[in-house]
């Protein structure tokens, strides 16, 4: 379980025992250079006093260097780690502790040395310099020899700076590592004892932020007795009630948002200011917006002021109401938006149902009967026409009798091919609209289609050719596919100029079967081609109706191609002729035995 003290709490403790040791170390290393050096001065002294009284006196050939004098003396220097010079009273150089004996011979005088002119004057002296002889820093310290007789000699010792200096160093790393390791262990003691401390605590703080940030599974870590304990139980009982409560809010909200979401109309549910609240995908999809698109903001992406209109108006007036609106893009909808207040003052609820669908249908229906009344009006009308002239007396006349005869049975052929255009388009958009499925080839189709138009083909002076070519075979109603073909020669001879062609092409592209219709007619302005196989679409109301034509030809055309899972491409312009083009499944190849 996290504690949620923050680290600054929890090394609180360590801050004051943190600035001591800092303060403790600090003080050290700025006071440790003067006391070492302090310190190493007195050393020194001690040294060169025992020295002083211990060492060999001269004798012999005084102010000359002595062999046995410099033997001595590095017997007695050695492991000090100290030079060790013993002078003349005149300043000569008798032995050297650093120096062979030959180097000690050719020493300079060393009266003028500060610390020797001080010997001489008070007994001992001291210095700090640079030595033109080691070529170092030095601190040295100089006594007087003195025997029976008084002063014979001069005992000087010396010490690198350097050698002091790396034990400063040397110690100040030692403090400054010690201070580090105290400094840690009190970090690591001062977060035990705060963890230990604040857990309690902590675990209760824990479970109170947990509960505010909605959890309400928690168990809280204290002491069995004691305040924290009961104040802990507390919070457990209350998280459990929380637990029942929200599990059936959340249930009930959960059914809800299922319900609103799998629901085919769209609905919005806004807050007491109008503010989109929960938007499910239906409506969303309506409006052509993304899934994910923020509730929030629908409004302002649907750009629909009616729908912004209705919300307002039902939170101001307290009242449903509805409207209808177009969606324009990408898909043309029609929609009817229904709203209600949610209670008294908490928010409206839209309905959106999409009415394109029916609206359509209902143009539809209208417009079929509109137009099935209007083309069975004609020859009905027609028909009449002539039953009462017969009636009024023209059947004593026999010529005249023959001729309406003929046109009434005229009028009804027109009648029988507008209804047998009607009944299949009928069985066109049935489920079923071909059960005979069978290996067919379009060329021998496209070739009885030619046989049927050629009687008009021949009236009208029209040339009707089939491009030469192998089989070419697709699966499907050999009725229907000869329909389909004879409908688009039929319209090709119609509509053509005396002395005109149609070629017929038959050929496999990839995996279609394509059958192309082209001639060399009238055309078709552009403006027309999109409703060219609507029911009823007449591009010349009065040329076709003259030829005899129901209207449904190329709607027809259309239903067979669909049936079949094709389509149908028209290539059309006014006086150069028009081109139709069924696309359709070819049927597979069959490997040669």
């Amino acid at each position: 379980m996290p504690i949620p003290f923050s680290p600054k709490l929890r090394l609180a403790p360590l801050w004051p025992a943190a600035a001591a040791l800092a303060l403790a170390a600090g003080l050290a290393v700025l006071l440790l250079p003067p006391v070492l050096a302090e310190a190493a001065a007195e050393d020194l002294r001690s040294t060169l006093r025992l020295l002083a009284r211990t060492a060999p006196l001269p004798s012999g050939n005084l102010g000359r260097p002595d062999p046995a004098l410099q033997e001595q003396l590095h017997e007695r220097a050695r492991g000090t780690g100290l030079r060790v010079t013993l002078i003349a009273l005149d300043g000569t150089v008798m032995a050297d502790t650093d120096r062979t004996f030959e180097q000690v011979q050719r020493m300079d005088n060393h009266l003028a040395r500060p610390e020797i002119a001080e010997a001489l004057a008070r007994g001992e002296g001291h210095a700090v310099r640079h030595s033109d002889t080691t070529g170092r820093d030095t601190a040295y310290a100089a006594a007087l020899l003195a025997d029976a007789g008084g002063p014979v000699a001069i005992v000087r010792l010396g010490r690198p700076i350097a050698t002091l200096a790396a034990l400063e160093r040397h110690l100040a790393g030692v403090l400054v590592a010690s201070a580090a390791a105290a400094g840690l262990l009190v970090v690591v003691l001062s977060w035990w004892l705060t963890r230990r401390l604040f857990r309690p605590l902590a675990s209760l703080i824990d479970a109170a932020h947990r509960m505010g940030e909605g959890n309400d599974s928690i168990h809280v870590d204290v002491p069995e007795s004691g305040e924290l304990a009961t104040l802990g139980r507390a919070l457990e009982r209350i998280a459990a009630r929380a637990r029942t409560q929200i599990a059936a809010v959340e249930a009930e909200r959960d059914h809800l948002r299922a319900t609103v979401a799998s629901m085919t109309e769209g609905v919005l549910v806004t807050d007491r200011k109008g503010q989109p609240q929960l938007v499910n995908p239906a409506m969303r999809e309506l409006f052509a917006l993304p899934a994910d698109t923020p509730a929030r903001r629908f409004l302002e992406l649907a750009r629909q002021p009616r729908f912004d209109d209705l919300v307002r108006g039902t939170l101001a007036l307290h009242s449903g109401g509805s409207t209808e609106i177009e969606i324009l893009e990408p898909v043309a909808r029609s929609l009817v938006l229904l709203s209600t207040p949610l209670g008294s003052d908490e928010g409206v609820v839209v309905v959106a149902r999409d009415v394109t669908a029916a609206e359509r249908l209902s143009r539809m229906r209208k417009d079929f009967v509109a137009n099935v009344s209007h083309e069975l009006k004609t020859p009905l009308s027609a028909i009449r026409g002539y039953a009462e002239t017969l009636v009024d007396g023209a059947l004593d006349e026999r010529a005249t009798a023959l001729r309406f005869s003929e046109r009434i049975l005229d009028q009804c052929r027109r009648l029988g091919a507008l209804l047998d255009d009607l009944l299949t388009l009928s069985r066109l958009e049935g489920a079923e609209p071909f059960r005979d499925i069978e290996r067919v080839d379009l060329r021998e189709v496209a070739g009885q289609a030619a046989e049927l138009v050629a009687s008009a083909a021949g009236e009208r002076k029209v040339a009707v050719g089939l491009v030469p070519g192998g089989p070419v075979t697709v699966d499907g109603d050999a009725d229907g596919l000869l329909r389909l073909a004879a409908n688009l020669l039929d319209n090709a001879v119609k509509y053509n100029r005396p002395g005109g062609r149609v070629d017929v092409r038959i050929e496999r592209r990839g995996d279609s079967a394509v059958l192309e219709v082209a001639d060399d007619g009238i055309g078709i302005a552009s403006v027309h081609l999109s409703r060219l196989f609507e029911r009823f679409y007449r591009v010349d109301k009065g040329r076709s109706r003259d030829e005899g034509g129901t209207g449904l030809g190329l709607a027809i055309v259309k239903h067979v191609a669909q049936a079949h899972g094709g389509r149908v491409e028209v290539d059309s312009e006014p006086g150069r002729g028009s081109t139709f083009r069924v696309v359709l499944p070819a049927a597979p190849a069959v490997a040669p035995a």
